[in-house]
């Protein structure tokens, strides 16, 4: 058997008092306001992320015509260099070796569908495409009317062989020794361009709403610990007002339980003596017997009244011991046995197999459910009309051992239920209503709980949870 050092403390939260303080109510609404930020925050960014992929793409086509520009001019310095005016051939050579050379630099980038080069007079002098782009060309005639005497333009049209695709003809001059020698037409691919500015905009997007995600549940994280920390505050708030209030409590009721027990010993000891006069007088009559006796009976009651106040008003001071709760639960049995045949209620002992030893105080685990006991029989002595049956047993559950008393009466109201616990409140006539409160702090002086629920058959089920 494994012993718990610490007591379970969570029934204290049944002791906080009702209604949530106004500190929750402010937290609750900074927090909703902290995470309407941060969904405006969030989608804020996204709409930038969103502009900012579309004006990547115009970005992206100058810069990509920038580039190519700056490698043609090279090129062509290049060429310039290694065939001067004299070599043979230029006219033919010159040419040849400028479309391989843009043939190379589509090969190398895919985002731009051709090239063209048009002299001032709009004739093409160069051009190279993508391969399957061949039908492209039939825009040339429109893109080298749309572009004379224009120093950049930049046209937008679909493509012929995929519709879906669109392009823009970029238009670059070309200077020499500043002097403007021809235009460069680069046809560069808008759709295949957008899809990976959106490839890069979907992962902008993804990091935002992940650092939006991380920032949330660090919110409700800090949530949820100052929700815990003032719970832990009200709970140990309300365990030193339960202490100091046991306190003065148990102090009153040990001077009140003296005062009372005095003067109720005195007049039932005259009683007695008057009693014992009458029972030798002729006077002595059947209704003198019966008013003495009631009498006895009420000193009795207060007497009770009075032990148990001062039983729930003290502290408790467990004498911790290991346990074997089905001994413990034949002793009970056996004080009631009298009790119940006379009444002919069936007291019924049914234990469940298992350990059943926990560690804890007999005396006061006996009191606790002697109580729930006489509570049962008390509930289903108004029945006459069925068998009357009281179930007294123990059984093992996860990590802990469950004493349950279980009547076939009528059961517990919704209002009833209400003030169960509350001090001296009883349904019975003559009762104390000291039992179940009593039966209650025992128990959760234990470290364990106290429960209740209507049977579906009929009937109240008390059940004593006691971890083991």
């Amino acid at each position: 058997m494994v012993v718990s050092k610490t007591k379970d403390r969570k029934f204290l939260r049944t002791r906080i008092v009702k209604g949530r303080p106004l500190f929750n109510r402010h937290l609750y609404i900074s927090s909703a306001l902290f995470l309407i930020v941060i969904g405006v925050v969030t989608f804020s960014l996204i709409q930038l992320a969103t502009r900012w992929a579309k004006e990547r793409v115009n970005l992206e086509i100058e810069g990509l015509s920038n580039y190519a520009k700056e490698q043609i001019k090279n090129q062509m310095h290049l060429l310039d260099m290694e065939l001067t005016k004299d070599s043979p051939d230029k006219q033919i050579l010159y040419p040849r070796l400028m479309e391989e050379f843009l043939d190379q630099m589509l090969v190398q980038n895919d985002q731009i569908v051709y090239i063209f080069a048009q002299d001032l007079s709009g004739v093409v002098i160069w051009k190279s495409l993508q391969i399957g782009s061949e039908l492209e060309q039939n825009y040339f005639p429109n893109l080298l009317l749309s572009s004379k005497n224009s120093r950049r333009l930049k046209v937008h049209f679909n493509s012929i062989t995929n519709p879906v695709e669109s392009y823009t003809d970029w238009v670059e001059p070309i200077f020499s020794r500043n002097q403007l020698r021809f235009y460069v037409h680069f046809g560069f691919n808008n759709t295949l361009i957008t899809s990976r500015m959106n490839q890069d905009q979907k992962k902008i997007n993804r990091q935002i709403l992940l650092a939006a995600f991380v920032v949330t549940t660090i919110l409700l994280l800090a949530l949820f610990y100052v929700l815990w920390l003032l719970k832990r505050a009200q709970m140990i708030e309300a365990e030193a007002h339960t202490a100091e209030r046991l306190v003065t409590l148990g102090t009153v009721a040990t001077g009140l339980a003296h005062e009372i027990r005095n003067p109720l010993s005195a007049i039932n000891l005259n009683l007695q003596m008057i009693e014992e006069d009458l029972a030798q007088s002729e006077v002595y009559s059947d209704e003198m017997k019966k008013l003495l006796g009631g009498a006895k009976s009420e000193i009795r009651r207060l007497e009770r009244l009075a032990s148990n106040f001062l039983i729930y008003a003290k502290p408790l001071k467990l004498d911790q011991k290991v346990i074997f709760l089905p001994e413990v639960l034949n002793e009970v049995a056996q004080l009631m046995t009298k009790e119940c045949e006379k009444e002919k209620i069936q007291l019924i002992r049914q234990d469940g197999p298992g350990d059943l030893t926990v560690l804890g105080d007999r005396d006061l685990l006996q009191q606790a459910l002697l109580n729930l006991l006489v509570n049962a029989r008390e509930a289903i002595l108004p029945q006459s009309d069925r068998t009357r049956k009281i179930l007294l047993g123990v059984h093992q559950e996860i990590g802990q051992v469950v004493v349950s008393v279980k009547n076939s009466g009528n059961g517990i109201g919704k209002e009833e239920s209400k003030k169960l616990f509350e001090l001296f409140y009883s349904s019975k006539r003559g009762g104390t209503g000291l039992g179940l409160p009593i039966a209650q702090r025992i128990v959760e002086g234990h470290g364990g709980r106290l429960k209740w629920k209507n049977q579906s058959g009929g009937g109240v089920e008390f059940s004593i949870h006691l971890a083991v």
